[in-house]
């Protein structure tokens, strides 16, 4: 039997800065500032990735700071368990 809804005790949500960290430790390079938002950015298209789950969307800083057109890495993380939902193209360049 199962216990009512209510008496389940549920994880507290991922916050900000546990999501900014998570990032942080999954991203090898050190300095830089990572940008961290709660809605997925009108310019970022990810293609390989379907979830219904609440997610932080983050920016790690470049890699370098040679000027190139190219793609901004972005890291999906659930706000639900901090799950690395995708580590890759943002599909942002131009």
């Amino acid at each position: 039997m199962n216990p009512p809804p209510a008496a389940v005790r549920k994880f507290p949500p991922i916050t900000k800065q546990r999501a900014l960290a998570i990032a942080a430790r999954a991203f090898k390079r050190q300095g830089g500032q990572f940008k961290c938002y709660s809605n997925k950015p009108d310019d970022c298209r990810l293609y390989q990735l379907n979830t219904d789950h609440p997610c932080w969307y983050v920016y790690p800083p470049p890699g370098d700071a040679q000027p190139a057109l190219r793609s901004s890495r972005v890291m999906v993380i659930s706000r639900l368990n901090g799950e690395i939902l995708y580590d890759g193209s943002a599909g942002d360049e131009g």
